[in-house]
């Protein structure tokens, strides 16, 4: 035998379990929600992407990269472009642009209001005006940016430091680093093929000429040269620091260095090793060429 509820019963219960559900909903929204009105945008211009005509490359290789901020200076100092990393469904939003000092500018991010967030590190380009009289000298320039992460709720912000220009530039030992080879050397038919460093001797061998191959804009620099014994010497190839954009070439450069005390009269060997920043490295044995 079935007992029936009364109908006043089941429409109450029917009752208690919707407004059961739009609480749960109300809950799991409310725990995603962003900020509770939109931050309002300072910048020209704001996009999801990496701009294809940075002039500085994304920093996904550089080991000590946490997800910060980087940026530049325009050519014509007009613009601050900065790229943000983070969820791409809570995107940040450049919401002001201050002076500090003559050479740093405050930037703050602030994040979108979103249902969720996407557990990505997307990029974000925000193009902002530079203030007015700023940045118009030979610097260098940096950017202190305040992330405001309160996608969820107010939390905390973050602080970090973005060089915006000049940007790093590899030290060398090198007296003179030259595009393509001296006149006075004639390179074997195979070397742009085999893509081998060639050393030769300058003049009264008071000088040491090493070419090396890849990128015009971005050659290797050199970081020690020693004397292993008169018939050998040890030359060292540091990598490039983190986020250094390099064209598409692929060409000759002419490292021209001091040579060590000691070196023999007689043949001479030149050990080269090609360091990178994940250190791994590269070593080959080469003749150096009067």
């Amino acid at each position: 035998m079935s007992v029936r509820a009364p109908r006043s019963g089941l429409r109450m219960l029917r009752r208690a379990s919707g407004i059961a559900a739009v609480a749960i909903v109300a809950v799991v929204l409310g725990g995603c929600a962003g900020l509770s009105g939109a931050p309002v945008s300072v910048a020209l211009t704001e996009q999801q992407g990496f701009p294809a005509d940075a002039p500085i490359a994304e920093p996904f290789w550089d080991e000590g990269w946490r997800g910060e901020p980087i940026g530049w200076l325009a050519d014509d100092r007009a613009t601050i472009t900065i790229v943000s990393y983070g969820s791409s469904a809570c995107p940040f939003i450049a919401t002001a642009v201050t002076v500090l000092d003559d050479a740093t500018v405050g930037i703050e991010l602030r994040q979108g209001a979103a249902y969720a967030c996407t557990d990505d590190l997307a990029p974000r380009t925000h193009m902002l005006p530079t203030p007015e009289g700023w940045g118009q000298g030979d610097g260098p320039y940096t950017a202190e940016i305040t992330r405001f992460l309160d996608a969820f709720g107010a939390a905390d912000p973050t602080l970090s430091t973005a060089e915006l220009w000049p940007w790093t530039e590899p030290a060398t030992i090198a007296v003179q680093t030259l595009r393509g080879a001296p006149d006075d050397i004639t390179l074997p038919p195979d070397a742009l093929e085999s893509g081998e460093p060639l050393a030769f001797w300058g003049p009264e061998r008071q000088s040491l000429r090493v070419i090396t191959w890849g990128s015009s804009s971005c050659p290797p620099p050199a970081t020690s040269l020693t004397l292993v014994d008169e018939a050998q010497l040890s030359l060292v190839f540091g990598p490039l620091p983190a986020g250094r954009v390099c064209t598409a070439d692929f060409g000759p450069t002419t490292h021209v260095l001091g040579v060590p005390d000691g070196v023999g009269s007689g043949a001479v060997t030149l050990a080269v090793r090609f360091e990178e920043r994940d250190g791994s490295a590269q070593q080959t044995s080469i003749p150096i060429g009067d």
